[in-house]
């Protein structure tokens, strides 16, 4: 029983590792989305600017965001799956969980 105690609590923080990793993983997707926010309110902000003004500069701006918008629907895919993994690693840390506290008890017990 130790060693099923033992074996409960690595695989414990293997899904602990795992929900880390699927954690950062998360963060830097939505760490991209704020900043593609930033530099397309930056860009709109500096198309507005009167001073600056040309018709290539608006063509270029207009690509650019639209290249920013596809970007966006791709990195909002991105975090979809990546909250779908975070949920899946954190059930399985949850199960993994109620297994060590389990098999801590029968080893106690033994």
């Amino acid at each position: 029983m130790t060693r099923l105690a033992a074996l409960m609590e690595a695989r414990f923080m293997a899904e602990q590792s795992e929900l880390r990793a699927r954690l950062a993983v998360e963060a830097r997707v939505k760490a991209s989305l704020d900043g593609l926010d930033e530099a397309r309110a930056q860009a709109m902000t500096d198309a507005a600017d009167p001073a600056s003004f040309s018709p290539a500069l608006a063509r270029a701006t207009g690509a650019w965001l639209r290249w920013t918008d596809g970007r966006k629907a791709a990195l909002n895919g991105d975090l979809a799956r990546a909250h779908v993994a975070t949920a899946a690693a954190r059930k399985g840390l949850s199960r993994s969980f109620g297994q060590m506290q389990a098999s801590q008890k029968l080893s106690e017990n033994k």
